[in-house]
């Protein structure tokens, strides 16, 4: 198992820059080798679950923060049926995470926070933040655009 610690952005600008490049060489990863091109099944399903970010990343930008704003004003027309079909997934996704990473700082002796009120307020709030940073590197690839790395 190889293990890597790193330094976090300490600007917001710098935060978006990096997410950015990130949801774009995720892109331009899956457009170099197609998740169903992979000879390993199991990385084959890894990859192919790439293929439902940026229709994850679309619904939470373009319908989930617009029904968040809608519902603060009181019509529910949008925050509704987006919260059954997209909450839990996004919470079922980070539990998954969290519980891999778990046995991964196990076996390096590290420790996890338990913090669930954190781990909430993390899921609801960072994918407000993470998704227009997505959708954002995506169109930089899409529409060709200059890599920018500082």
């Amino acid at each position: 198992m190889a293990v890597a610690f790193t330094e976090v952005p300490s600007k917001f600008i710098h935060f978006y820059r990096q997410k950015s490049r990130w949801a774009r060489g995720m892109i331009e990863g899956l457009k170099a080798v197609k998740p169903w091109e992979q000879p390993i099944k199991y990385i084959r399903i890894l990859t192919g679950i790439n293929l439902l970010m940026p229709y994850l990343d679309i619904v939470y930008t373009f319908a989930w923060i617009p029904g968040l704003v809608l519902a603060f004003f009181g019509f529910f027309w949008i925050i509704g049926p987006m919260t059954l079909l997209v909450l839990p997934l996004a919470l079922l996704q980070n539990y998954i995470l969290y519980v891999y990473q778990k046995k991964v700082f196990k076996e390096l002796n590290l420790s996890i926070r338990k913090n669930r009120f954190g781990f909430i307020i993390f899921v609801l709030c960072y994918q407000l933040i993470m998704s227009p940073i997505s959708i954002m590197g995506y169109s930089h690839e899409i529409f060709a655009k200059k890599r920018v790395w500082k």
